[in-house]
């Protein structure tokens, strides 16, 4: 039976722990469904529990028209610093033999759906640990008060880092990820034909957010992809990640495709969904630690890119 429980007091950060865990999952859903995930993503938390897998789950501010996504990256990012830090802390007072386990950071994976698998590559651009390398890439991509209020932030989440960077090393930078019906540019297709609201909505925008992905070549090294054929939010950006990722370090780029539309990871029969999404983490583990790739074959799904 999954239980969810708070870490933290003035954090809505929840975690269930899993008695057994094979690894921990950090979870950021959609736009308004991540604000309330814990009923929205019922069945998919009650699956990967059962996987053996802890969850680590990060709500987003209910706030419809909150549309810079840096702001709520940062945000994510200082209370993911504060929220390990706690846990390894609970742990260490109780002497508790799943210290090295929540300690080592290979044991964790990263999990988005919409608007959150932005959210996880701002992260990793966020969290990157070459500061020189990552302000780069934004001069390249941002400018003037865009910038100057970036910078605000970084150096924000910078000093809660380094509170806590004897007890958490690598933080997110090549954590596996696992992308669900990513949708970083607020663009919808009905019928094929692109509907674009505004080129500036949200910020970083649509040629923002794609310009900091394309120049972040030394990132986005585990990642996976899960895409729907009948979602129309979503197409384009899968479209993007596939072309832009399957060229990092990793060949065998893992994308597979399942029946279903945006929303299918919200549904309640997904255990084929999720036992795939299983497999693919699996993996990403495995060329995390051994560096080397191999293809991942799942049940029920329509077709795969695993671009050799």
């Amino acid at each position: 039976m999954i239980k969810f429980c708070s870490i933290l007091e003035d954090s809505p950060t929840k975690i269930a722990f899993h008695p057994k865990p094979k690894g921990i999952i950090q979870f950021i859903g959609a736009f308004v469904f991540g604000s309330c995930p814990e009923r929205s993503y019922e069945h998919l938390f009650k699956y990967l529990y059962k996987k053996d897998y802890s969850l680590i789950v990060y709500p987003l501010t209910f706030e419809p028209f909150n549309f810079n996504h840096w702001s709520v990256a940062t945000e994510l990012l200082i209370d993911l610093y504060r929220v390990r830090f706690e846990i390894i802390r609970k742990l260490k007072n109780e002497a508790s033999d799943k210290l090295d386990f929540y300690a080592n950071d290979t044991n964790y994976f990263w999990l988005g759906h919409s608007l959150g698998c932005k959210y996880i590559l701002l992260l990793e651009i966020l969290s990157h640990d070459n500061s020189e390398l990552r302000d780069e890439v934004l001069r390249s991509c941002l400018r003037g008060k865009s910038l100057q209020k970036v910078n605000k932030d970084i150096r924000m989440a910078d000093n809660n880092r380094e509170v806590v960077v004897d007890e958490i090393s690598k933080f997110i930078r090549d954590q596996p990820s696992l992308l669900l019906a990513p949708e970083i540019s607020n663009t919808v297709q009905i019928f094929n034909i692109p509907i674009r609201p505004s080129s500036r909505l949200g910020f970083p925008n649509r040629h923002e957010t794609k310009c900091l992905i394309e120049h972040s070549t030394e990132l986005f090294n585990l990642i996976g992809l899960i895409s729907f054929n009948l979602d129309g939010i979503a197409r384009d950006d899968v479209d993007f990640l596939e072309c832009q990722l399957r060229t990092r370090k990793f060949r065998h780029f893992l994308h597979k495709v399942f029946l279903g539309w945006h929303f299918e990871p919200q549904g309640i029969y997904i255990e084929n969904l999720v036992s795939c999404m299983d497999l693919i983490l699996q993996e990403l583990r495995q060329r995390q630690r051994q560096g080397i790739a191999h293809p991942v074959q799942c049940e029920d799904e329509l077709s795969c890119s695993e671009v050799l």
